[in-house]
């Protein structure tokens, strides 16, 4: 799909008539090609100048703060479609049918705004450690009146001793990233470590203070997650939560360890897609191109039997 250069884009953002941005907002947020296309074209350029603050072009009672991040970029121009549609409902009917989340990597918190509001009753735990990406998702959840999400400025680790950590993020993403990792034994794809990097020292949280009671476990901790979920053994084990994790290529050791999870413990893989869920045999996880066979980078993987986003018996 084209895609204008970001310089190029961002001048022709900052010129394009008011009329013209919310045709291309609305058409795009329809699934309209030629909309589409265009917004895809556009959304390096960032948001428009003067736009403080957006409702979603297909839900209007959704909004978030502009703010120089690809997430907020896909959503002022194409809404709900603009990130990871697919998993957007299953993850809502996940959380209607939990009693405690927990989402390691919230970043501007666009799911916790969607999975709190989806189900206000919810106990939800969002852990987003970059400074910047925090304040944001704050904002947003102010934004949205989202009332029962406990938001933690901290790295989700292992093992901890308390102190502080080094958060990596590209030079190219400084403004509230889509990737940042922790400095040591991270699993990403060559291209995404690659490149001038900065580091920022964040604080930690060991993943064992947050599991107790938690029954839905969202993970987009950018190589981390094979530490996490070996940390989370025996609460897998014992207490069987739902869980959605990003798995890139790149990540055998993630692989591996999700391959265990469904033969050891006997959970059940989903890729989440426009068709559905669609089953994934566990034996196909260690070579598996998620983007090539179904277009996504999430699977969803339960203790019981899924069908349509809601797990059943």
């Amino acid at each position: 799909m084209f895609e204008l250069p970001s310089r190029t884009a961002a001048l022709a953002v900052r010129h394009l008539p008011a009329a013209f941005v919310r045709r291309v907002r609305q058409g795009a947020a329809k699934g309209e090609g030629r909309w589409s296309l265009i917004a895809h074209a556009l959304h390096s350029g960032g948001i428009p100048p003067g736009v403080r603050v957006f409702s979603l072009p297909d839900d209007q009672g959704v909004r978030f703060l502009s703010a120089p991040s690809l997430v907020a970029h896909q959503l002022f121009w194409a809404g709900t479609r603009g990130w990871e549609p697919e998993l957007l409902e299953v993850w809502r009917r996940l959380c209607r049918q939990s009693g405690k989340v927990l989402e390691l990597g919230s970043n501007v918190g666009y799911y916790a705004v969607q999975g709190a509001r989806a189900a206000p009753d919810l106990e939800y735990v969002a852990v987003e450690p970059h400074p910047d990406s925090f304040e944001i998702c704050s904002a947003n959840l102010e934004l949205n009146q989202v009332r029962n999400v406990r938001l933690i400025n901290a790295a989700a680790v292992a093992h901890t001793n308390g102190g502080p950590i080094d958060l990596i993020v590209p030079q190219n993403q400084l403004g509230h990233p889509t990737v940042a990792f922790l400095a040591g034994g991270t699993e990403l794809p060559f291209a995404m470590a690659q490149g001038p990097k900065h580091a920022l020292r964040v604080p930690t949280v060991a993943i064992a203070e947050l599991l107790p009671k938690v029954d839905l476990i969202k993970l987009d901790v950018e190589g981390q997650e094979h530490h996490l979920l070996t940390a989370a053994w025996e609460h897998l084990a014992t207490h069987h939560p739902t869980i959605v994790v990003e798995v890139l290529p790149g990540t055998p050791r993630l692989r591996r360890l999700l391959t265990r999870v469904c033969t050891e413990l006997g959970y059940r893989c989903y890729a989440p897609t426009e068709q559905g869920l669609i089953p994934v045999a566990a034996h196909r996880l260690p070579a598996l191109h998620l983007q090539a066979s179904f277009g996504v980078n999430d699977v969803v993987l339960s203790h019981a039997r899924v069908k349509d986003g809601r797990r059943v018996s």
